[in-house]
């Protein structure tokens, strides 16, 4: 090789990409930020996992203590998902891979919530940004 060529060779990166370490962490964690990030996936992949009819009236909007929180858009929808609980349960936990949800709660209310004290909402725009491509600065931080 010449000496030009040398300076400018690159050897192949075997780094993992930073959404896959932090993936791969989080989904075999057992801490409230890995039971969110599990969470965030599901509420990302909704329709995937329920099938639109059901996802298109429900949304996941919480998770505690083995307990799934699903806003329904009505009273109706509500008592119709009272009797999918069962296999929902079942497409949520091959979903996360593992017996992640034990019991799914429905609600009319959006704020009638348990509330963790971490901000799952900074979770989700932090995950969901883009990582800076090759040569490229990241973002400032906030």
């Amino acid at each position: 090789m010449s000496e030009h060529r040398r300076k400018n060779y690159r050897a192949p990166s075997n780094l993992n990409h930073v959404a896959s370490v932090l993936q791969t962490l989080f989904q075999g964690g057992k801490s409230p930020i890995a039971e969110q990030f599990v969470r965030w996936r599901l509420w990302r992949n909704w329709e995937d996992v329920v099938g639109a009819e059901i996802a298109k009236h429900s949304m996941p909007v919480g998770f505690l203590k083995g307990t799934l929180y699903v806003w329904v858009t009505s009273s109706t929808r509500l008592q119709e998902m009272v009797f999918l609980v069962r296999p929902l349960r079942e497409k949520i936990n091959n979903f996360a891979g593992k017996n992640w949800v034990n019991s799914i709660r429905f609600t009319l209310d959006r704020k009638a919530v348990p509330q963790l004290q971490e901000s799952s909402e900074d979770l989700r725009d932090f995950l969901s940004k883009e990582s800076p491509n090759e040569g490229e600065e990241p973002p400032p931080a906030r």
